[in-house]
């Protein structure tokens, strides 16, 4: 069972008159932490959803979110299909951030993802904030943190060392931390793989308390890293902005292929599994998959 996280916390998606929605069906049961014969385990999909909310607090305690209604004109706030199902929430904070995004989904068999994003507007260049987390099918948590970079990495040494080469610390701290901590096969497609930085972080723990509060506070700090870089954030050229928006279209639309694209494959209708990729993605692209605006 796999959970993954873009910023979509279904159990931050309750209202004051509805009921809450960060129920993953493929987890109702007498006991969700029961896994297989007799086998226990310390975390289960709500606790990993709770810690995706903790990190959308922190992101809206830092920032003035709105909430979009865009999802809901997908009719994607809540959705399912056969044994999947899901839920998107969206916000914006311009002009700092395009779309933040938390999502949930469910694709049966015991299979669910969780993802938190949050998209810089184009003019900064501060990478944007990516950050999954999960149980594998093996029942063990992962974890995947990102700060997706604004330019050619290659081309710009100052880039890469302000935002990238300085985690290398940090990560490592991450990786030791924990006993049972292993570095895991990345478990994405080609869309996400071309769109991820050197420095990515996946890794796979033993499912035990501790781990989960591993991965809390590697959660909490991979977002509070981000919202510190914001302390001396300033407006690029303007010449500048036309090439961001440029290269953040084509991360725009391979998110959406990658999305789409998994969730065909589980068995998700294509017109379905189209819009529900666009409500997590944004209303940015919606030229890609000829949508309305809906925002």
């Amino acid at each position: 069972m796999m959970i993954t996280v873009t910023l979509v916390t279904a159990l931050a998606f309750a209202g004051p008159d509805r009921a809450p929605r960060g129920v993953c069906v493929a987890f109702a049961g007498p006991d969700r932490r029961t896994r297989g014969a007799g086998v226990r385990m310390a975390a289960s999909a709500a606790d990993l959803h709770g810690v995706q909310a903790a990190c959308l607090e922190k992101v809206q305690a830092a920032f003035t979110l709105t909430e979009r209604d865009f999802p809901n004109s997908l009719e994607c706030a809540a959705w399912s299909s056969g044994p999947s199902s899901g839920a998107v929430r969206g916000f914006a904070a311009e002009p700092k951030l395009g779309w933040i995004s938390s999502s949930i989904t469910n694709s049966g068999r015991g299979v669910c993802a969780s993802e938190l994003t949050a998209f810089v507007a184009p003019a900064f260049d501060i990478p944007h904030l990516y950050q999954v987390v999960g149980l594998t099918p093996e029942g063990k948590i992962s974890l995947t943190l990102d700060y997706i970079a604004r330019y050619d990495l290659p081309a710009d040494q100052n880039y890469l060392q302000d935002y990238f080469l300085s985690t290398t610390e940090w990560q490592e701290k991450l990786r030791t931390s924990v006993a049972g901590v292993a570095e895991s096969a990345v478990r994405q497609d080609v869309y996400m793989r071309t769109i991820r930085s050197p420095m990515q972080l996946c890794l796979e723990l033993e499912n035990t308390a501790d781990s989960l509060a591993a991965l809390k506070a590697a959660c909490e700090s991979n977002v509070d890293r981000w919202i510190g870089w914001w302390q001396t954030a300033k407006e690029v050229n303007r010449m500048k902005v036309g090439s961001i928006f440029m290269r953040d279209t084509k991360i725009h639309r391979m998110r959406f292929q990658s999305h789409a694209g998994l969730l065909k494959a589980s068995g998700v209708p294509a017109e379905l599994a189209e819009r529900v990729a666009q409500a997590i993605v944004g209303p940015g692209d919606e030229q890609y998959v000829g949508l309305g605006d809906g925002a």
